[in-house]
């Protein structure tokens, strides 16, 4: 599996599973958290990040990113990572505090280790909504005129 095949993944993901009806993938926009996320979806007014990660160098590269650091803007109320099969096992990787981590086994997605969605609670994490709306002007500017 490469890494744009599980960006694809993520998105039917949010689509299909969370119901999200605006789904983005791999955007680059100037946001004051300066992520380009994977893919992010938003579902009843609450916005969706799933960070897609091939190898254990991604997860060292994503914790570097100021949007991790405490205090700092970043997009997302649910965080999730989402692997393919058995890349942390017998590792001493860490999730970032709050997150999920999700595999893709063939066809299906499976829920690990971390926060797991429900939405029917409240979302661990208070999403940049500057951010938000910075991405979707960039999506929205693209759309070529009718």
């Amino acid at each position: 599996m490469t890494h744009a095949e599980l960006v694809s993944r993520a998105c039917k993901w949010l689509r299909n599973t969370f119901h999200c009806r605006v789904v983005l993938s791999e955007l680059v926009a100037y946001t004051p958290s300066g992520e380009t996320p994977d893919a992010i979806g938003w579902v009843n007014n609450r916005c969706i990040l799933v960070e897609c990660k091939m190898s254990l160098a991604d997860f060292y590269a994503d914790k570097k990113k100021r949007a991790r650091w405490p205090r700092y803007p970043a997009l997302g109320h649910w965080r999730f990572y989402l692997t393919p099969p058995g890349l942390l096992e017998n590792t001493m990787v860490c999730l970032t505090e709050r997150w999920g981590l999700y595999e893709v086994h063939g066809k299906r997605i499976f829920h690990v280790s971390g926060t797991k969605y429900s939405n029917a609670v409240q979302p661990p994490f208070i999403s940049d909504r500057q951010s938000e709306v910075a991405l979707l002007v960039s999506a929205l500017a693209r759309v070529k005129e009718v």
